[in-house]
């Protein structure tokens, strides 16, 4: 089977701002190698939001291999992926749960799945508005930057996560990328990206005017993605949020939560490959106690 997906060598691609791609040949994922501001060294992080492979147990043997090109790496692994979590505990310096992902399992019934209030504002919004599928969503690339702008602008947006266009270029690209467009009168008013690898559809992003906001088009999109991905996927993750998670959830989480019936923990990973180095680089940017990792790009995103 083809790479999919996050997985998939354009996704690795679309961070060539950030770094240069690495395939791991044998665990089948990939890292980006990030230069370090003002030194000579490197290290590498999992592409965002999760970094994913086709054989976990591979993964330390590879990383092993590497300890003498980076001083550090750091990985967000789905909550969905079944890896050796005892290995991966004593191999890396953190291993630890991170952030709640709310996800819904399609084997349940929706009706009993998706709170009634969600329901019912997707319904009164999907009375002006259309929501059309694209399974090659390239040709909608100048579409999608317009609609990102917009999020960019909102949530203000920086670093990381203000993906260009060229990086877009390349994920709209991506094989069987899933493009949720809404309408309204014939107007573009948002859209919602998605991923899907073997039984399970990973919402990307979304993005929507102030028009599609006042008309419910964040509702009308996932509603009508559940519907479809009902019909041949096992699990929808939603992501996780930004704030406290499920036990005080913020807005983002409060919406990602009306459409879930489940939450489970990504895992943050982060090894130090290069012990000397790492202390060097720490020291130098007055980190010591920072719970950051790495420690010397604190506060850098």
């Amino acid at each position: 089977m083809s790479a999919e997906g996050y997985l998939h060598p354009l996704y690795a691609e679309s961070f060539a701002e950030t770094g240069t791609p690495v395939y791991l040949p044998s665990s089948g994922g990939w890292l980006v190698r990030r230069a370090i501001p003002g030194t000579p060294y490197c290290d590498a992080m999992g592409p965002y939001p999760m970094f994913f492979c086709e054989n976990w147990a591979a993964l330390i043997q590879e990383l092993e291999a590497l300890k003498h090109e980076l001083v550090s790496l750091v990985l967000v692994i789905s909550p969905l992926a079944d890896f050796p979590t005892a290995d991966y505990q004593a191999y890396f310096e953190i291993c630890k749960p991170y952030k709640d992902h709310f996800i819904l399992d399609l084997s349940s019934p929706l009706m009993g799945s998706i709170s009634d209030n969600k329901r019912k504002l997707a319904r009164r919004a999907l009375r002006q508005l259309e929501v059309h599928l694209e399974t090659a969503p390239s040709k909608y690339l100048d579409e999608w930057v317009h609609l990102y702008a917009c999020l960019i602008r909102r949530h203000n947006i920086q670093g990381l996560r203000a993906f260009s266009r060229q990086s877009f270029a390349r994920q709209l690209a991506i094989p069987n990328t899933h493009y949720f467009r809404v309408l309204h009168q014939g107007r573009c008013v948002g859209g919602n990206l998605y991923y899907i690898q073997g039984d399970t559809a990973y919402a990307h992003l979304s993005a929507f005017t102030q028009e599609g906001y006042a008309a419910g088009a964040p509702y009308a999109v996932k509603w009508a993605a559940i519907r479809y991905f009902s019909g041949f996927l096992r699990w929808v993750n939603f992501g996780g949020g930004t704030g406290g998670g499920a036990e005080a959830p913020n807005g983002l989480e409060l919406f990602k939560q009306g459409w879930s019936n489940i939450t489970r923990q990504a895992y943050l990973c982060g090894k130090i490959l290069n012990p000397g180095v790492y202390a060097e680089l720490r020291e130098k940017a007055g980190s010591q106690d920072t719970a950051w990792f790495p420690a010397y790009r604190a506060g850098e995103f």
